[in-house]
């Protein structure tokens, strides 16, 4: 039986609770199973691997990702023109980037079912380096709409029951719906509905028939009324975008959050998609003051969710323009900076959180009986979420993908090992 015990200055276990100073973490075949102070260790942290200033966390969750996008400044267009090789090969590249900045599972919310259900296996068979894969496979949209590239056109309701069962047969995690259009996507309309409330509801009813949980792409306000009035499991964007205006205007309903918290719907509001974007824009004086103030009345938005009670959990729409695959961890920074979370309330959005609007009790938490899914990142993650981005280690089932911390007391250059 292989056993492994790490010790550190503190842990954060992703239930939400305060962090244990002083701590240990035990493993064996892959998963928790002892988690405690180093004084109740006794004789055997003697065989115990102490990481000295560090912190140890669950592996980092990121519910909003699309393997196969370039990250780049033209995603429509490589989506639309790169060949099916080429979206292998970025989805492949996107997966170890991950995994190696600590995101050890991710929930892919859109890619050709091909590509992203031999990527999940591949990594869950340790033939390429990259985290648990929880993935929807193509989205069901409309016919021209949102994503229609890497999704099932569907238009009535026999129709997006057949979809959603045809995903089910295809090996999908769960749904993926775009209820509103995208600003990606060109004559989609992100303020109004793509389905009708009868076509979302048999959306919903069919896949929990099937035992899968449905996400809800939503921007206009008509989309969040439509996902609450289905009850969703998660709602992506939940931007309060106003249907009868000629822009992105925003206007928070607190009734309609209030609404979304009642029926325990989680908002994955992907909070750092185009961030880095709109530094570069403004960097180089290019971002409109009309921009800035939609994007100050989104986090507004957002603070009001938060308020009403609605569970938040973490997903930054990797992928999308310069939103990277490497880079979860702004997300987790945005949540601190603009909202006022505290380090451990924005890590539990993208650990035990993120894995209860999942659905399973696997992974998410350093718990005993969890998947030793492992980050160890040097100084304190508790006051200062900087620290995620200082990795000393990374582990996926208790299997070593990172460990800086070897390669830099040896002197070599070793960032991925499956031992």
């Amino acid at each position: 039986m292989a056993v492994t015990t790490l010790l550190a200055a503190r842990l954060i276990d992703g239930t939400g609770a305060p962090a244990i100073h002083d701590a240990f973490l035990r493993i064996e075949d892959g998963r928790v199973t002892g988690v405690g102070r180093r004084e109740d260790l006794g004789s055997a942290v003697a065989g115990a691997r102490d990481l000295g200033d560090a912190t140890l966390l669950p592996g980092l969750v990121n519910m909003h990702t699309h393997l196969t996008c370039s990250a780049g400044t033209a995603v429509l267009s490589d989506a639309l023109h790169d060949s099916y090789e080429t979206k292998v090969m970025r989805a492949v590249e996107n997966a170890r980037l991950s995994i190696e900045s600590g995101v050890t599972t991710i929930r892919d919310c859109g890619t050709l079912n091909p590509i992203v259900f031999a990527i999940r296996d591949a990594s869950r068979d340790g033939l390429i380096p990259g985290p648990h894969v929880w993935a929807s496979g193509e989205v069901l949209t409309s016919t021209g709409g949102h994503c229609w590239f890497f999704g099932v056109e569907c238009d009535s309701v026999d129709e997006v029951k057949t979809a959603v069962r045809r995903q089910v047969k295809a090996g999908a995690d769960y749904i993926k719906v775009m209820q509103t259009g995208g600003r990606l996507t060109p004559n989609s309309n992100p303020r109004l509905n793509q389905f009708t409330h009868e076509q979302l509801r048999a959306i919903t009813e069919d896949s929990a028939r099937l035992g899968r949980l449905v996400a809800a792409h939503c921007l206009g306000i008509p989309g969040i009324e439509a996902a609450v009035d289905a009850r969703v499991r998660t709602i992506e964007h939940c931007a309060f975008m106003e249907p009868d205006s000629n822009g992105a205007e925003v206007a928070y309903q607190p009734a309609l959050a209030e609404a979304v918290a009642e029926r325990g719907i989680y908002v994955c509001p992907t909070v750092g998609a185009g961030e880095r974007n709109r530094q570069r824009l403004l960097a180089n004086g290019e971002l409109s003051a009309e921009q800035q103030r939609v994007r100050h009345l989104r986090l507004e938005s957002l603070a009001g969710l938060m308020r009403a009670g609605v569970k938040i959990v973490s997903g930054n729409d990797a992928g999308m323009s310069l939103t990277g695959f490497d880079d979860f961890q702004l997300d987790l920074e945005l949540l601190i900076e603009h909202l006022g979370m505290s380090s451990t309330e924005a890590v539990h959005t993208a650990t035990g959180q993120a894995a209860e609007a999942i659905g399973s009790d696997e992974f998410g938490t350093l718990q005993a009986g969890r998947r030793a899914d492992v980050l160890a990142v040097a100084g304190n993650a508790v006051n200062d979420i900087g620290a995620l981005r200082n990795i000393l280690l990374v582990l996926k089932s208790g299997a070593v993908m990172v460990d800086n911390r070897t390669a830099q007391a040896s002197g070599r250059n070793r960032n991925i090992g499956l031992g």
